[in-house]
């Protein structure tokens, strides 16, 4: 199987100009989740990467220390630091990985962005707006300004 990945790599990265690629961690607007801005040739030099890496723990015997990328000039952050370095080599299957206590992080998804702070100032404004057009047309109602 090794020879198929080593070939598939080899095709990956002799089909794909890295001049061309572009990949790149971000954020969403709202900088609550973590995206991945690419072309086509970043997203398949990334994962050549990926599959290199794979080999790696293929074929050492239970690497434990994390297997960095290497700089490449198509791999940008926008983010202003590097979000992703390797990857730190888990042998065992994901079951085993759970039960020792090593939770991943869930996927959340998306919330409906939160308008109801929104309502409440459009609210108070509108609020305001209607209370200094009723003092301005009915002056009289301003009785408690006379009061000593």
């Amino acid at each position: 199987m090794s020879s198929d990945l080593e070939a598939s790599i080899r095709w990956i990265e002799e089909t794909n100009n890295p001049d061309n690629a572009y990949f790149s961690y971000s954020v969403d607007e709202t900088g609550e989740y973590g995206l991945i801005r690419a072309n086509k040739e970043g997203l398949r030099l990334y994962a050549a990467d990926l599959l290199k890496k794979s080999l790696i723990m293929e074929g050492e015997g239970q690497e434990t220390e994390p297997l960095f990328f290497a700089a490449k000039d198509w791999m940008i952050s926008d983010t202003g630091y590097n979000l992703i370095a390797g990857v730190l080599p888990q042998y065992q299957p994901r079951r085993n990985i759970l039960d020792r206590g090593q939770n991943p992080v869930r996927h959340r998804q998306p919330r409906e962005k939160k308008n109801s702070v929104l309502l409440f100032v459009f609210m108070c404004i509108t609020g305001a707006l209607l209370m200094l057009v009723t003092l301005k047309a009915f002056p009289n109602l301003r009785l408690w300004v006379n009061i000593r």
